[in-house]
């Protein structure tokens, strides 16, 4: 309880919304950010993702190509632009408007001349999907067929792309690392790219959240030519299970291209 209460004061207080702080510890120290409900108070310390952020970072070298799908306010973006310099490039592709607008105001805020904003889903087609997040937009995700949202979720009409055709488009013949975090739409944004596993190979770094795409994904990987392994807790020994079995695929993995 006392935590709970420290943190509604530091909320109301240090870290009230719309104020703007320095991150003062972490991968992303120095970097500015604008507190709010889409960001919190992690930015301050450059959030948990520490195994997340150091193998993003010993793989991506300047003049890289990086891709963040499911780029929310934009902290794996801002690592990425750091990480690949000014000759580099980062596709930060988020479509929930009100994500996205405050992942353009970090890139803004931060002088990241080599991001560039993507408004649209990755998904296996190019068309238009129901996309429903909650005012967090944590949790934002394609609906499927008719899938209904539930309640407290705001639904929009989005625009879907396959990560091929994003590549076409925005001419990046080479990519070094993919970043999905997608809630539950990992395996229809690999549907999406099966010309880049196949002549690109880049890494992947994939958020898994249910079992059925535990297990998806890895057949996809597998069947690409990549070798996965889990980004921190039990090495993966079955690709054919996901969550909870211990020695399955499911947490955030690590894609190598083999």
């Amino acid at each position: 309880m006392r935590n709970g209460l420290l943190k509604s004061v530091f909320r109301k207080t240090l870290f009230r919304d719309g104020a703007v702080r320095t991150i003062r510890f972490g991968a992303l120290k120095g970097a500015r950010y604008r507190c709010g409900p889409i960001t919190g108070m992690a930015p301050f310390y450059s959030g948990g993702e520490r195994d997340h952020q150091q193998v993003t970072t010993a793989i991506l070298r300047p003049g890289d190509c990086a891709i963040d799908v499911g780029a929310n306010w934009g902290m794996h973006t801002l690592l990425f632009s750091r990480n690949v310099g000014p000759s580099g490039r980062v596709l930060a592709v988020e479509p929930f408007a009100t994500a996205r607008q405050e992942l353009e105001w970090h890139v803004q805020a931060n002088q990241c001349g080599n991001v560039t904003v993507i408004p649209v889903a990755l998904s296996d087609d190019d068309a238009t999907a129901r996309f429903a997040a909650t005012g967090s937009a944590y949790t934002g995700h394609l609906l499927a067929g008719n899938g209904a949202a539930t309640n407290g979720e705001i639904v929009c009409e989005i625009e879907t792309m396959t990560l091929d055709r994003l590549l076409q488009r925005e001419k990046c013949p080479a990519v070094r690392l993919v970043k999905l975090d997608v809630e539950g739409a990992e395996s229809r944004v690999l549907r999406g790219a099966e010309r880049t596993l196949r002549e690109v190979r880049p890494f992947f770094v994939i958020e898994l959240h249910t079992p059925e795409q535990d297990v998806a994904v890895a057949r996809i990987l597998d069947q690409a030519g990549y070798a996965i392994e889990r980004v921190s807790g039990p090495p993966i020994q079955r690709l054919d299970r996901g969550w909870p079995e211990t020695d399955g695929v499911w947490g955030t993995i690590l894609a190598r291209p083999k």
